[in-house]
């Protein structure tokens, strides 16, 4: 019995190591949660608003260092709707424990420092599985009473990286939250990634510009009670 364990953490620590040596690519999509409002606005215009809102991101790793970042709308605006996609950048050094991030918000870029920690969540781990881009995902749910999440992260990909970071034991390759949903859409194994962090915005601590977005979240929600024309709300 001690030898199986032994031979299990062997080939464990090797997995590993052998991930976080090597670079991987992965391309996400986002599909936000949206609430339209608008008299008599035609359902095909709300697909469309829709899947102009899709987001495309891609996370590098490489050893014990990640970018996840947005990446341009390169497609054609839909039905003659283009949402511009912002420019977001966050940069992880495991081995420092430091997160940098650069936020466009509403035109502005913002730089953020701060350390690298586990999203604020208790994760229960179960027994589903399924097979996204030919790997094995094990299901993680959320014990966090304010948003609920569930996750798909993969043990064959020891990473403790993904959209965001879970401290889970493997890539997490898809996410379902109350307000989006990110899936992984494409995997390459020794990718050619540049991995650096962002060095431009305006540097702000985390709890400013937490309590600047919720200000202007606030004040948009009020605008949208006065009503007329189309409210388009994406849920966060």
């Amino acid at each position: 019995m001690k030898a199986k364990i032994l031979i299990a953490a062997t080939v464990c620590a090797c997995l590993f190591n052998q991930a976080k040596s090597q670079t991987i690519q992965v391309i996400y999509e986002t599909q936000p949660k949206m609430q339209i409002k608008a008299d008599g606005l035609d359902a095909h215009l709300i697909e469309q608003i829709k899947k102009s809102s899709k987001i495309k991101n891609m996370l590098c790793y490489s050893n014990g260092e990640s970018v996840f970042k947005s990446l341009k709308n390169e497609n054609e605006p839909s039905g003659g709707i283009n949402i511009k996609t912002p420019e977001n950048i966050i940069y992880k050094n495991h081995n420092t424990n430091k997160e940098i991030s650069y936020k466009d918000f509403f035109g502005k870029g913002f730089l953020i420092e701060s350390e690298l920690k586990i999203a604020d969540s208790i994760w229960e781990i179960t027994d589903s599985t399924k097979n996204i881009l030919g790997y094995t995902c094990t299901k993680a749910i959320s014990k966090n009473k304010e948003k609920e999440a569930s996750v798909w992260f993969c043990p064959h990909l020891p990473i403790k990286d993904g959209p965001f970071y879970t401290g889970l034991d493997g890539l997490v390759l898809e996410v379902v939250s109350d307000n989006s949903t990110v899936s992984a859409q494409e995997i390459l194994i020794d990718a050619d990634c540049d991995i650096a962090a962002p060095t431009k915005g305006k540097k702000i601590s985390k709890e400013e510009f937490d309590k600047m977005v919720e200000k202007r979240m606030k004040t948009m929600e009020q605008s949208d009670e006065s009503g007329g024309g189309i409210t388009i709300k994406i849920m966060r």
